[in-house]
């Protein structure tokens, strides 16, 4: 599904707390990590941060990319499971929506790494959307911070009337 560019300034407005990029820390971070029952974090940068803090997601979103740029080194940490797909930038694929519902309506103890070939950015859109209740995702507003989203019902909604409106077939 590609973006309609008539409402895509709907996805740059951060979703959530945003966090500026000279007051991330552990400290503040953890904040909402001790809260969450699962981290989910997309990007890169999101998520050496937060592997760097010492929280390991249980879900990542990675394209071993950094503002469309090819990343030289990435953060290694342990994951049980790596799942690869496909994502053109600009757009959603369907198969990433429906892996996302799968994951996200799954109790699952390990720890997954989602790594996309093309863009993950509006991967967040659909975990938003479906995420259960008290998950916390963390992403990147570029050039800004870092983005906080605990998601509840009002959050799911937000995200599906948004995606309702940017997304066509």
């Amino acid at each position: 599904m590609r973006i309609n560019l008539n409402y895509a300034d709907l996805l740059k407005a951060p979703f959530g707390i945003l966090i500026k990029e000279k007051e991330v820390d552990e400290i503040k971070i953890n904040q909402f990590v001790k809260r969450a029952h699962k981290i989910i974090t997309v990007g890169d940068t999101t998520t050496n941060r937060l592997v760097g803090f010492g929280n390991i997601p249980d879900l990542s979103v990675i394209d071993n990319k950094e503002k469309r740029v090819i990343r030289s080194k990435t953060t290694e940490f342990q994951v049980d499971k790596k799942i690869y797909c496909e994502n053109k930038p600009g757009e959603i694929n369907a198969d990433v929506i429906s892996l996302i519902m799968e994951i996200t309506s799954a109790e699952f103890y390990n720890k997954i790494q989602i790594v996309v070939k093309g863009e993950e950015d509006l991967v967040a859109l659909p975990l938003f959307m479906y995420s259960p209740d008290k998950w916390t995702v963390f992403y990147g507003q570029p050039n800004e911070g870092l983005v906080v989203v605990e998601v509840n019902e009002k959050v799911r909604e937000k995200a599906r009337l948004i995606f309702n409106k940017v997304f066509t077939q």
